[in-house]
C-alpha cells in the first residue's frame, strides 16, 4: 500500500492505549493480559485490540502462544481451547478480541510470564487505501459514539496494553504475573469478538459539512484555475510518471484542465427544499479532512494536489465518460461499469502500478479536450494547445494495438472537432 497523505479516521486504538500500537500490514494492534496479576487456578484473558487502517476487508487469524513451562519448568500450566481464531475486520473497523486462558492451580507463582498471539493478516482486496496514519492521530468526539462503545473504551483504558513484538515476525505479546493459587469458578473457554466502531458510525458527509461550513466557505472561492492549475499539473505528471507512463506536456495539460473544471464547477449547497444534495467525492473528502485538521483551510494547494487528488480524479473520470459519450454518441458502459473502471484507474495511481495509453487518454485526456475552451490559462492559444496534442498523439502511434485502437480513433475525431471549434 503506497504511502499517501489522506484522512486519518478516528484513532480509537490510540485513545485506549495512549498511543502504543504495532503496525502489521494494514492492521494496527495492541495486546493486554487481563488481569496482569492472576492467581494460579484462575482464568486470565488475552485482550487483542485491532484497528483496520485500510478501506478494505481484512481477515486476522490469531494463534495463541502460551508459556510452555512455568517458573519451575513444569509443562501444561496454561491451556486454551482456541488454537486459532479468525476475526473478519470490515473497512476501518475497530474492535477487541477476548481469548480466555485457564491456569493450573499448580502453576508456580512469580513475575515475568509472557503470552501473546501470532497474527496472520490476510487482505481481501488487492488495492487497499490507507485511511489511518501509522502513528494514529485521527480525532473523534466521544459523545457521538454509542453508549456501549464508550463503556467498552473506559473498561479497556484500565488495562495495560503492549505493542511488543518479542523479536518475532507477526507476533505481539505482553507480560503478566502469577500469584499463589485460589479457587476459580468454571467457565467456557470461548473467544469473544466485540466490534467498537465501523464506518457506519462515522458522521455522514452532510453532518460533517455542517460542522466545517465556515472552513468550506473559506476554501471554495480559492478553488480557481489561478490557484490550482499548476499544482494539479505537477501532481498529474508525478503520478503518471510513478506509474511508468510519463505524460507529454499537452496530455498532462488536458488532464489538468479536466481536474480544474471539476473544482471550478463547485458544489450544490444544501437548501430547505434539498438539504442533502448529491456531492462529488472530492468535496465529501474535503469536509472530512477539514474536520480532522481545520488548518488545511489555509493550505489550498497541497489540499487539492495531494490530499484530494485521488478523489478528484475519480470524479473527473465519471464526468469525462459522460462528456465523451454525449459528444461521440457512443455508449461506454453502465454506471456500475464506469464506476469500476474509475476505481481501478485511481487504484493504479495510488498504488503506482503500471498504466498505459488507454488509461491516460480514456477518458481523462479526452474529457479535458472536450473542456478545452472552458478552462483557459493567461495567454494560452487554445487552438495551439489542440495542435500540440495532435502531435503528441502522432508520437504515440507506435503504442497502438487492437485493444486501444478505438481510443486513437476517438482522440483523432475529438481533436478535429476541437480544431474546427477554435478555427
Amino acid at each position: 500500500m503506497a504511502d499517501q497523505e489522506i484522512i486519518n479516521y478516528p484513532d480509537l486504538l490510540g485513545a485506549v492505549t495512549g498511543g502504543a500500537r504495532l503496525n502489521l500490514d494494514v492492521v494496527q494492534c495492541a495486546l493486554a493480559v487481563d488481569p496482569p496479576q492472576v492467581a494460579a487456578g484462575r482464568f486470565i484473558e488475552i485482550v487483542l485490540l485491532l484497528q483496520n487502517a485500510s478501506d478494505i476487508d481484512v481477515d486476522v487469524v490469531a494463534a495463541p502462544r502460551l508459556p510452555e513451562r512455568d517458573l519451575q519448568n513444569n509443562r501444561s500450566r496454561f491451556v486454551t481451547k482456541s488454537a486459532r481464531v479468525r476475526v473478519g475486520l470490515r473497512p476501518a473497523e475497530v474492535g477487541f478480541l477476548r481469548l480466555p486462558i485457564s491456569t493450573s492451580p499448580n502453576t508456580a507463582p512469580g513475575p515475568g510470564y509472557v503470552m501473546g498471539l501470532d497474527l496472520d493478516i490476510k487482505r481481501l482486496d488487492k488495492h487497499p487505501r490507507r485511511i489511518r496514519n501509522e502513528t494514529g492521530g485521527g480525532g473523534f468526539l466521544a459523545q457521538e459514539l454509542a453508549e456501549a462503545t464508550r463503556q467498552h473504551l473506559e473498561t479497556l483504558r484500565a488495562l495495560r496494553f503492549s505493542a511488543d513484538a518479542g523479536g518475532r515476525k507477526n507476533h505481539i505479546q505482553a507480560s503478566f504475573e502469577v500469584l499463589p493459587p485460589a479457587v476459580s469458578a468454571l467457565r467456557e473457554l470461548k473467544a469473544d469478538w466485540v466490534s467498537l466502531w465501523t464506518m457506519r458510525d462515522y458522521m455522514d458527509e452532510y453532518t460533517l459539512a455542517q460542522r466545517v461550513w465556515p472552513q468550506v466557505q473559506s476554501v471554495l472561492p480559492k478553488l480557481t484555475r489561478e490557484t490550482v492549475f499548476m499544482p494539479l499539473l505537477k501532481s498529474t505528471q508525478e503520478h503518471f510518471k510513478a506509474c511508468g507512463y510519463p505524460l507529454m506536456p499537452p496530455e498532462a495539460i488536458y488532464i489538468t484542465k479536466l481536474l480544474t473544471l471539476i473544482l471550478e464547477m463547485g458544489i450544490q449547497e444544501p437548501t430547505p427544499a434539498e438539504p442533502r444534495p448529491a456531492w462529488p467525492r472530492w468535496f465529501a473528502r474535503m469536509c472530512r479532512l477539514l474536520f480532522q485538521e481545520p488548518a488545511l483551510a489555509g493550505q489550498v494547494e497541497p489540499l487539492v494536489s495531494r490530499l484530494l487528488y485521488a478523489d478528484l480524479v475519480h470524479d473527473a473520470i465519471l464526468y469525462a465518460f459522460s462528456s465523451v459519450s454525449i459528444v461521440t454518441n457512443e455508449d461506454f458502459g453502465t454506471p456500475d461499469e464506469t464506476a469500476a473502471y474509475a476505481e481501478g484507474l485511481v487504484g493504479a495511481l495510488v498504488e503506482e502500478t503500471p498504466l498505459g495509453f488507454e488509461q491516460a487518454y480514456f477518458p481523462l485526456v479526452l474529457g479535458g479536450l472536450i473542456a478545452n475552451t472552458r478552462i483557459t490559462m493567461p495567454r494560452e492559444q487554445v487552438r495551439e494547445t489542440v495542435f500540440i496534442l495532435s502531435k503528441a498523439l502522432d508520437n504515440r502511434r507506435g503504442e497502438r494495438n487492437e485493444n486501444n485502437g478505438f481510443v486513437f480513433e476517438i482522440a483523432g475525431q475529438l481533436i478535429e472537432r476541437a480544431l474546427d471549434m477554435t478555427g
